[in-house]
């Protein structure tokens, strides 16, 4: 069975479950085609297998060049007409509302894979637009939607007229394996001390994530750690960035911002102590209210065995639940939260590896997905 992956956006390697989704139906012995974009600061889609082959087209740069929607749709098409997939699946927005409008001209299952929470109505969103009206429309006449988790799950149900069998699950997790669960791999990039301990945020970079407010609590942290910003494309010429990088907070702030292939992010991750991560509630609302198993760094956190300090959200309370990580009000209760792991750091990690293989692996997500799309015909 072929089955056609589309996104516009040039980051596949920043979407873990669906990375993860397309080598696994690869290992199955589906033939599987990445029409997407490319763009300098993200790295090219990293798969060795004969059975993905990759598409790109270059983003658009210039006024008077096509948009890359359109690039897209011609690829798409022309690809159509020689390997006629039976399956297609949007990797995001606008790769979703081009398969569900070239549907109504061709043949073929869409599978609505949501990267996102769709724009709904709330109280600083009063009005849909159209293409927000559109997407809900796509979501709806969708043949299968794959979302994180029953947090996603029940925004769906209550937000669009879907059916319950029509939803399936997948956390926002890798299916690469963890030999060992410590490296220095961070260590010998930033040159620091076998006494520095890490704290990492792996990522994105933004105010949505409270970077700025993350690293001037820095100041009240135990003296041997530091935090480390992981992210997952190049950000030097990110205003915020170079807003955040001017300042020294005591040395005690470093950045990683030259991007990893998904196995040497393994290793990066094994190479810190304590995983943050923080999310604006202020900026994100109900995407952050609902993030649950969407947040692609908790899971590689605690798939690598590291104790995680996250926000405090009713969503991510799976984490006090298997005692595998501290939730806190604001930046002013990390400094406890890092003494209240350290009393006990050998228990909370191997907790933490307990809550990725109860909670987070992908396994029995993607035979569910499996089973079902190989009915498809």
């Amino acid at each position: 069975m072929k089955i056609f992956v589309l996104l516009r956006e040039p980051f596949i390697d920043k979407i873990p479950n669906l990375k993860t989704l397309i080598w696994y139906l690869s290992q199955k012995g589906y033939d599987i085609t990445i029409l997407s974009s490319k763009e300098d600061k993200y790295p090219m889609p990293s798969f060795e297998n004969e059975n993905i082959h990759i598409e790109c087209v270059s983003r658009r740069s210039k006024i008077f060049e096509f948009p890359t929607i359109i690039k897209l749709a011609w690829i798409f098409i022309n690809n159509y007409i020689r390997r006629n997939p039976s399956i297609c699946i949007g990797g995001d927005t606008y790769g979703n509302l081009l398969l569900g409008i070239l549907k109504k001209i061709l043949r073929f299952n869409h599978i609505y894979f949501l990267l996102e929470f769709p724009q709904i109505i709330t109280n600083s969103h009063l009005k849909l637009s159209r293409l927000e009206r559109l997407e809900a429309k796509m979501i709806q006449e969708s043949d299968l939607a794959i979302t994180h988790d029953q947090f996603h799950k029940k925004f769906l149900l209550d937000n669009f007229k879907i059916r319950s069998n029509k939803i399936l699950l997948l956390p926002n997790a890798s299916l690469t394996k963890i030999e060992e669960y410590k490296s220095d791999f961070l260590q010998q990039r930033l040159k620091l001390s076998k006494e520095n301990k890490i704290i990492l945020h792996s990522g994105g970079l933004g105010i949505w994530f409270k970077c700025k407010e993350l690293a001037e609590s820095t100041i009240n942290w135990p003296d041997n750690y530091v935090l480390v910003f992981h992210t997952s494309h190049d950000v030097s010429k990110d205003s915020y960035y170079n807003e955040l990088s001017l300042k020294e907070y005591q040395e005690k702030v470093l950045f990683s911002i030259k991007p990893v292939s998904t196995f040497e992010l393994d290793l990066l991750v094994c190479s810190a102590s304590i995983g943050i991560a923080f999310y604006s509630v202020e900026k994100l609302e109900y995407r952050a209210e609902l993030m649950g198993l969407a947040a692609g760094k908790i899971g590689n956190y605690l798939k690598c065995g590291l104790p995680v300090i996250a926000t405090n959200l009713v969503s991510l309370s799976y984490l006090q639940d298997y005692h595998c990580g501290i939730l806190v009000n604001d930046e002013s209760e990390i400094a406890a939260a890092i003494n209240e792991i350290n009393s006990n750091y050998e228990q909370f990690s191997l907790n933490a590896k307990k809550c990725y293989q109860e909670l987070w692996h992908p396994e029995k997500y993607l035979i569910e997905i499996e089973n079902t799309i190989s009915k498809f015909h």
